[in-house]
């Protein structure tokens, strides 16, 4: 998006919520909080929220926005019916097709569980609420994470790496 772009999007803001303000630092950093994304997606978020709520959304209530516009979630309860669906159709021998199936978050905790303790376990129920609490923990961790921009992400990475080079001098 560009800056021209982030100042039509507060225009919006400011014509719905009339005590809404409109500066140069406001404008500088909403961009900069919101400016890797594309301007048609935030303003559809944008509008989405002035339906839903009497409040001015907050940078943080767009980039959720857009997360559920872009990755709409699949719950924990749905993800366990992959696979037990997979379970039926492929069993024990064919996890890899079974996988194929699969949403990409339901296959990873398949894969950190083990598809054969999915599938041979006398006690399911234990299982499923493995799943089922792995599975809000990563979809957590995954949502988290698409809400912070590209640049942004770089920069902790790189802090935690300096971190990391400091504890191993010590």
């Amino acid at each position: 998006m560009t800056k021209k772009e982030m100042v039509v999007i507060l225009a919006i803001l400011k014509e719905a919520f009339k005590d809404f303000q409109v500066t140069e630092t406001r404008t500088s950093l909403w961009y900069d909080l919101l400016g890797d994304l594309n301007f048609k997606v935030v303003q559809v978020a944008v509008k989405k929220l002035i339906l839903q709520s009497p409040y001015v959304p907050t940078i943080s209530d767009i980039r959720k926005q857009i997360v559920e516009i872009m990755h709409p979630i699949i719950d924990a309860a749905e993800g366990y019916g992959e696979v037990r669906r997979a379970i039926k159709e492929y069993g024990y021998d064919y996890a890899p097709e079974a996988f194929e199936g699969m949403s990409p978050l339901t296959r990873k905790v398949c894969e950190y569980i083990g598809w054969q303790n999915i599938c041979l376990s006398e006690e399911p129920s234990v299982i499923r609420g493995q799943f089922l609490k792995m599975y809000e923990q990563l979809n957590a961790r995954q949502q988290e994470n698409a809400l912070l921009p590209e640049r942004l992400k770089e920069q902790i990475k790189a802090l935690a790496g300096q971190k990391a080079l400091t504890e191993k001098e010590m």
